[in-house]
């Protein structure tokens, strides 16, 4: 019973590691090279750009080298929208579409609502996100650690234990 145990708790620690590393390079290290990452929550950009994935956004990127078909991120009012862009104005402003929407944006986007161009995303997994922020996706993580907290503690004292009787 015990070396099942350990098994299964190896495996869940093992999960844990994979996931941790998972998240640093996944969020963690775009956002320390200013690459945004953002989960993607409208069809707009269907089949380019799935809803539900995280979309990776570069923020170094000008938008004096931006070409037409080029999926760019830029601010409308207090919302993110990525668009491709189907025309450059004379006047620094964008002409935008969504691939999946019939007409063009009824506003241009002005450089300065900018925020970068679109590296590549990953679809779906945004919703796997969002998931870990309910009520129950929190609960799911706090048990998982406290359970592996309570075996590292216990399964320490243990195998010290063991360690002493072997010794004597």
């Amino acid at each position: 019973m015990k070396k099942a145990l350990n098994k299964v708790m190896s495996v869940i620690q093992t999960i844990l590691i994979i996931i941790g590393i998972f998240v640093i390079i996944l969020f963690l290290i775009p956002t320390i090279l200013k690459i945004k990452p953002f989960i993607v929550e409208s069809g707009s950009m269907e089949k380019a750009v799935k809803t539900g994935a995280i979309a990776y956004n570069n923020s170094y990127a000008k938008p004096e080298n931006v070409k037409v078909g080029d999926i760019i991120v830029f601010k409308l009012n207090e919302t993110y929208v990525t668009h491709r862009v189907i025309k450059i104005n004379e006047d620094n402003t964008f002409t935008t579409k969504g691939d999946a929407n019939e007409t063009e944006d009824l506003a241009p986007v002005r450089y300065e609502d900018f925020k970068g161009k679109l590296l590549f995303s990953i679809p779906y997994l945004g919703y796997v996100i969002e998931s870990f922020k309910t009520k129950l996706g929190i609960f799911v993580i706090l048990s998982i650690t406290g359970i592996n907290i309570v075996y590292f503690i216990f399964s320490s004292d243990e195998e010290n234990e063991e360690e002493k009787n072997i010794k004597k």
